[in-house]
This record gives C-alpha cells, sequence and structure tokens, in this order.
C-alpha cells in the first residue's frame, strides 16, 4: 500500500509537473504573440482631408496644367491621386497591418471621395472595399489606402488596386473602379493589360527629353542653382528639384515654393495667381506639365527671366554612356550624343 501510495505521489508530481510546463509554454507563446502583434500588427488610419492641399492652380493657357501646394509631409499623400485639372481622390481607411511579412490582416473601412480638384467639393464617394468583397471575395486589398489613378485609351479615369488571395499568394489580381460610374472589374496582375495606362510615374514616356533631370545625374539641376530631389527619394531629407513622369506627355515637378522665381514670363501666363500666393518657403509646389515639355522648357520655366542655363561643372558617368566614358556636358546635343 506505501509503495502504491508513493507511485501516486511520483505520478501526480510529473503531472503537475507536465501541466506547469504545458501552461509556462502557452504562457511564453501568448506573450511571444503579444509582444509581436505590438510591435508588428498595427490599425493604420487614413483620413485625407481637401483642407490640408494649401492652394490650387489650374493653367490659364492650357487647363490639364495644375499646380497644388501642400506641406513637406504631406506632399507624396496629396499629389498621387490627383487627375491634374480634374479630380483628387481623398482617402477614407483603417486597416490593420502586418509591417514585419507585410502583409494585410483586415480591412475595416476603404472608402474614396472623388473630389473637384479646384473647389474641393465632392463628387461621389466610392466604397472600394465594398465592391472588392463583392467581386472577389477571396481576395483582399493590398493596400486600401495607397490606390492608383489609372486611365484607358478612351479616356474613362480609374482608381486601381493591387488584391491578393487571403489563402493562395500566388493568385494576384487587380481591381478598377471607374470613379465617373462606379463599374468596376478584376483582372490578373501578369495579364497585362496593355489598354491601360498607369498615371502614377510608373509608365516610360514616349517623349525622353527631359530624361537629364530625373535622378540629375550629371547635375545639372545643381549646376543651375536647385538642390536636387535625388536623396530625399532615398530616405535623406534633402527637398530640391524632382522631375519625374506623371503620365501620357505629363511631367510632374515639384519644388519648394523658395524656388519660385520672381519674375517668368512663362510661368506665370500659365499660373497667374501664384505670382501673388503667400506660404512658407518650405512648402512644396507639384506641377503637372503637358506637353511632353524638354528639359530646357522645364528648367527655363522657373528660372529667373532671362538668365541661361549652365553646364558648368556637369559631368556624364561612365555606367550611363555609350562609350562607358566619362564626359563632360556642355549642352542638351551633347548629352543626347553620349547618354546610353
Amino acid at each position: 500500500m506505501k509503495r502504491f501510495k508513493n507511485k501516486l505521489i511520483y505520478i501526480l508530481i510529473l503531472f503537475f509537473l507536465a501541466l506547469t510546463a504545458v501552461v509556462v509554454k502557452m504562457a511564453m507563446e501568448y506573450q511571444r504573440e503579444a509582444e509581436y502583434r505590438r510591435e508588428n500588427i498595427k490599425t493604420t488610419v487614413v483620413d485625407d482631408k481637401y483642407d490640408e492641399i494649401l492652394y490650387v492652380e489650374t493653367g490659364a493657357i492650357n487647363p490639364i496644367d495644375t499646380v497644388i501646394v501642400t506641406k513637406q509631409n504631406t506632399r507624396y499623400a496629396y499629389t498621387k491621386l490627383v487627375f491634374p485639372g480634374e479630380y483628387i481622390y481623398l482617402a477614407d481607411c483603417e486597416y490593420t497591418y502586418d509591417f514585419k511579412e507585410g502583409d494585410i490582416l483586415k480591412i475595416d473601412k476603404a472608402q474614396y471621395e472623388i473630389c473637384d480638384l479646384t473647389t474641393g467639393r465632392t463628387l461621389r464617394t466610392i466604397d472600394v472595399k465594398e465592391i472588392s468583397e463583392m467581386l472577389e471575395p477571396d481576395q483582399i486589398i493590398v493596400h486600401p489606402a495607397a490606390g492608383a489613378a489609372i486611365m484607358d485609351q478612351e479616356g474613362n479615369k480609374y482608381i486601381s488596386f493591387n488584391l491578393k488571395n487571403k489563402e493562395d499568394p500566388e493568385d494576384k489580381r487587380r481591381m478598377y473602379v471607374n470613379i465617373e460610374t462606379g463599374e468596376a472589374f478584376v483582372r490578373m496582375r501578369s495579364d497585362g493589360i496593355e489598354e491601360i495606362k498607369s498615371l502614377s510615374g510608373k509608365q516610360s514616356s514616349s517623349g525622353t527629353s527631359y530624361n537629364v533631370l530625373v535622378f540629375d545625374e550629371i547635375g545639372l539641376i545643381k549646376a543651375n542653382g536647385f538642390e536636387s530631389y535625388y536623396s530625399e527619394r532615398y530616405g535623406e531629407v534633402t527637398f530640391g528639384m524632382d522631375v519625374g513622369h506623371w503620365g501620357y506627355d505629363i511631367v510632374q515637378i515639384d519644388i519648394p515654393k523658395a524656388y519660385l522665381p520672381e519674375r517668368n514670363e512663362t510661368l506665370y501666363a500659365e499660373f497667374p495667381g501664384l505670382a501673388e500666393y503667400e506660404g512658407s518657403d518650405d512648402e512644396i509646389l507639384t506641377f503637372y506639365i503637358s506637353g511632353s515639355p524638354t528639359a530646357e522648357e522645364i528648367l527655363k520655366m522657373f528660372m529667373e527671366e532671362g538668365e541661361e542655363i549652365s553646364f558648368e561643372g556637369c559631368v556624364l558617368p561612365a555606367n550611363s554612356s555609350k562609350d562607358g566614358q566619362e564626359h563632360e556636358i556642355h549642352s542638351f546635343e551633347e548629352y543626347e550624343q553620349w547618354c546610353e
């Protein structure tokens, strides 16, 4: 009997030790999961307001040409979803995101106000969460607050989103919502969608004569008294001139207000109100200029009247030249001659 009791006590001790180990393990896993969630899983709320835009003016000569003024920390949010001269999309989103895995977990809200660009008047509201769940219930919007401005060959305007299958990460699709009719469709991302042209700056332009200003690889922007935006793109805080393709024949130029010339016939003929605009020098002006302007036209648009373009110190690096050698550049013709 005594031996049986000892054995029972031993078994009970082992049971409680095992139970304690399980409880401790579960507690540690819970703590690790809670710590992971605190560090990596965040609720993101995006609520764009039109009054964050400080100034808007469309072209007096070409109404597609547009300038909008924003603060440095809101420039990206309020310039990526613009149809020059017409609309701006304002996001109202709330979603849960795993920043470590780069994975969207849950969307509580994803709506976009389609507003008149110059007045801010709301024209319509599109519930993209509702539309995506209706069209593709097994898919989820990858970045709800990061829609893209899209226009097809017939001029139909869309807001577009990448979708991802909740169970199969290889099943990738893209949703397009017509901002004027509300009609939507989904296509596989691998389809190419040749008839859709992106207006988000990712498409190559047929006019490349301003490429000398993109990333300012020969130092032309600096040679003419501006700082380059190049370093800011990679995390450094340098606010200067940034030139890039926006879509079709439109070039986007970003500059701080401090760079506005006092006198410039071309600039202020197109944007006469801008000459009277009062704001701080560190505000960012984003220009959308149509007609595939050349690098010379772009620079002269922001230089004081009568100043000549300088190529002092401009050098084409070897990895960008046709013959693999560095070249001093003294003109736009020389750049075209040697640039790969």
